[in-house]
């Protein structure tokens, strides 16, 4: 696995007339560094949700994860490990956790049995529509048994039970207040919110001692990049186009790094409707893309070919899967087979409004294209892509997932009790056998035995392609020379803020 590393490719790469454009606009706008100690980090997309029933979406993912504590947690190995509480099996069907004494909301009241069992009973909750109720289905019952004690009682033994809950627990008012799309009124986790603005800018403050945070969504990477240089902006992670990480790690007073990545992208398609339902036309067009090609010229190798949804080196990884290879022979082949032998065929690829997005999908369509299948691209902004995506209404798209560390991803995102709202099986995947090896993996009682079937079960998900596996992307990250301490990890989550700070005058350091 490669290392963590500061960035170091030479400076005297070309760069793009764009940047050197920039270099004009910042030297003229006469822009100096704000004042102050607010730390304010530019995102790329605007979080729809604060409410961790409801986050799915990598922006709101981020900063739940900041606001609201779960009562578990992960390592770097991806093994659990307490976060709010700790716990210990009762029995194969009954766990137990104890929350730690002193925990406490961010205004000031203890986290409370109550509190968690009202926060999973509400998941639980079909009204609630929460999509993560999917994952949370083997609770039979939430059982309180004092102020810091509370059971969980499984229709099944889980081995892996304690993985499951990472969502971040709810004061009891919260839960019953339902707030949906906005911001629960407290928070459990290190940072509560203070307000967001009508320009979607979201205020944070640190908890442990009262430092302010401000997340400015910037949608434009080019601006995002004007505004570090310009110090409006302090740390920017997140669809930073690879080029323009590198042009942005020769500049005055910025500093860039780059982390392994775990973010998975793939593109989904429909299977209940239209050309996409056939396997021939999907596994065609896993032939028809030059992955290796993207990635190189692309991502600037900032990035590393996918086969499955974790990384080999992940304990449920899959190294051994078959690559999709690049093959456009074979793609068109498939395609005839599929009975498109005397014309070409024509598929809806929706995508976000993002310029690096809306690249590589122009290269895809390229791609495609040359063995017959011609794609029509059609970019929305954030909100309407992301509930287009949730409903159904495509035929392909392209997104990540973020934050995988359990393999109850497979049950969530492919099994046919998880379409939408009750999961995150977007594509509407109906295959008997792919859903009795999730259940199978899910009720083996040694972990040897679960690894095997997960192997299987990515096997017959290579073979069925609800998704095309594309690559896993690195983290890239700018920030302001005066800004110490953070980091992110193959999640790209902002979980170092919590040891993060801005020193004002180097010198004096």
């Amino acid at each position: 696995m490669r290392q963590r590393d500061r960035h170091t490719r030479d400076a005297s790469v070309n760069r793009p007339f764009v940047y050197v454009v920039l270099i004009l606009i910042v030297s003229a706008c006469g822009c100096t560094e704000r004042d102050g100690d607010v730390i304010r980090i530019g995102l790329p997309i605007a979080p729809v949700t604060l409410d961790p029933r409801f986050a799915t979406d990598a922006a709101s993912y981020r900063l739940v994860r900041l606001l609201h504590a779960p009562l578990v947690d992960f390592d770097a190995a991806a093994n659990p490990r307490p976060e709010l509480a700790d716990w210990r099996q009762l029995s194969l069907q009954h766990y137990r956790f104890v929350i730690d004494p002193g925990a406490r909301f961010s205004d000031g009241t203890p986290i409370e049995a109550s509190d968690v069992a009202a926060t999973y009973r509400s998941v639980l909750d079909a009204a609630t529509a929460s999509p993560h109720k999917a994952s949370l289905a083997n609770i039979d019952e939430i059982v309180v048994i004092d102020d810091k004690t509370v059971d969980f009682l499984l229709g099944r033994p889980d081995l892996l039970f304690p993985g499951t809950l990472v969502i971040g627990v709810l004061a009891s008012d919260d839960v019953d207040a339902d707030r949906g799309a906005g911001a629960p009124k407290t928070s459990s986790g290190k940072f509560e919110h203070l307000t967001s603005r009508a320009d979607g800018t979201i205020l944070l403050r640190r908890r442990s001692d009262g430092a302010h945070f401000e997340f400015h969504t910037v949608k434009d990477a080019t601006v995002r990049a004007l505004k570090i240089i310009n110090g409006e902006l302090d740390i920017i992670q997140g669809n930073i186009p690879p080029e323009m990480f590198e042009w942005l790690s020769s500049q005055a007073g910025v500093k860039a790094e780059r982390y392994d990545g775990a973010t998975f992208s793939y593109l989904g398609f429909n299977l209940t409707a239209g050309h996409t339902q056939a396997r021939e036309v999907r596994l065609a067009i896993g032939h028809a893309i030059d992955r290796a090609s993207i990635i190189e010229h692309v991502f600037h190798s900032y990035a590393r070919p996918a086969k499955s949804v974790f990384p080999p080196e992940h304990w449920a990884g899959a190294s051994h899967l078959k690559d999709l290879d690049y093959d456009p022979d074979r793609a068109r082949t498939l395609l005839a087979e599929a009975g498109f032998k005397d014309g070409r065929i024509k598929l809806h690829y929706k995508t976000s409004s993002d310029h690096f997005r809306l690249r590589i999908a122009t290269i895809l369509k390229s791609q495609l294209a040359d063995v017959g299948v011609d794609i029509d691209i059609q970019s929305l902004d954030w909100g309407t892509f992301y509930g287009d995506v949730k409903s159904g209404r495509f035929q392909v798209y392209s997104l990540s997932w973020i934050g995988l560390k359990l393999p109850d991803i497979f049950r969530h995102a492919f099994h046919s009790g998880a379409i939408p709202p009750i999961g995150a099986n977007r594509g509407r995947y109906r295959e008997p056998a792919a859903d009795r090896l999730i259940e199978a993996a899910e009720r083996a009682d040694e972990r040897g035995e679960r690894v095997a079937l997960y192997h299987a079960l990515q096997e017959r998900l290579m073979y069925d392609l609800p998704y095309v596996p594309l690559w896993f992307e690195d983290q890239l990250v700018v920030m302001r020379e005066n800004i110490i301490g953070y980091s992110t990890n193959v999640d790209g989550n902002f979980d170092a803020l919590e040891r993060t700070s801005k020193v004002n005058n180097l010198a004096n350091r």
